[in-house]
């Protein structure tokens, strides 16, 4: 299990020629949680922003991405359907957790994911930054039956008692 605030800023190295070529700035998920690519950036004096699609992955370590080409490295334009971490009209990033009743839960922070299987497993939500320091941000574990638009992930109110963590128990 990983977070991808610590995949973002990673080094990408291609283990055919032993480069970096480049760093990763952002994640693409599905609507359904499914990680799909990343976006690395390339190093150099004209850096641009390129999609390296979930299954030309070998490794996502704690100090790396490994791929096996820079070939894997494609155009960035097939996103526009994504939902991305940071970036976009459809960012994971401060998007607000609100239940079918109204209340509010919180805001993402970070997202939980499975790099081995490349599926989203739950989220990480904060209620403000008083709330952090005195009780802590909270885990939800990435819901059955949800609703992700643009302005709100919506979790049925029904389905609260079974995504609610203590701490970081996912």
């Amino acid at each position: 299990m990983r977070k991808i605030l610590e995949v973002l800023g990673l080094p990408v190295i291609d283990t055919g020629s032993g480069k970096k070529v480049g760093i990763v700035k952002d994640a693409y998920f599905t609507q359904t949680g499914d990680l799909r690519g990343l976006a690395i950036e390339s190093d150099g004096l004209f850096s641009k922003i390129s999609y390296l699609d979930f299954s030309n992955i070998g490794a996502i370590g704690d100090d790396a991405v490994i791929i096996g080409s820079s070939q894997f490295l494609t155009t960035i334009s097939s996103t526009s359907e994504l939902y991305s971490f940071i970036s976009g009209k459809k960012s994971y990033k401060e998007l607000p957790v609100i239940t079918t009743n109204g209340n509010e839960l919180g805001h993402i922070q970070d997202v939980y994911f499975r790099e081995d299987m490349g599926r989203i497993i739950g989220y990480e939500i904060s209620d403000g930054f008083l709330s952090d320091i005195t009780d802590g941000r909270r885990t939800i574990k990435h819901p059955q039956r949800m609703i992700l638009g643009e302005d709100a992930l919506i979790i049925p109110n029904n389905e609260i008692k079974d995504v609610m963590l203590d701490g970081d128990s996912i």
